[in-house]
């Protein structure tokens, strides 16, 4: 997999985790509380400014309740 299309995936996986946590209602502030992780680094995130870990998206998707390997798998299926 070339590099800008595993830009491309990891950019469609953070947008739609992005669409969830506000369909949830949830701020950075509750994300950052359940998951963990410092606020500021969900909003880089969110914004493309930080490239998040595996770890760091699982970690977002689990308190979302989202399957991580399903949006990878979705977003790469839109690539094709």
């Amino acid at each position: 997999m070339n590099a800008k299309l595993q830009e491309s995936i990891i950019n469609d996986v953070i947008e739609r985790l992005a669409e969830v946590r506000k369909q949830q209602g949830l701020s950075h502030d509750a994300l950052s509380r359940a998951s963990g992780l410092h606020r500021s680094t969900i909003s880089l995130i969110e914004s493309r400014k930080r490239e998040p870990t595996l770890l760091t998206l699982l970690r977002i998707s689990t308190v979302l309740k989202c399957d991580l390997g399903r949006l990878i798998t979705d977003a790469q299926k839109t690539k094709k």
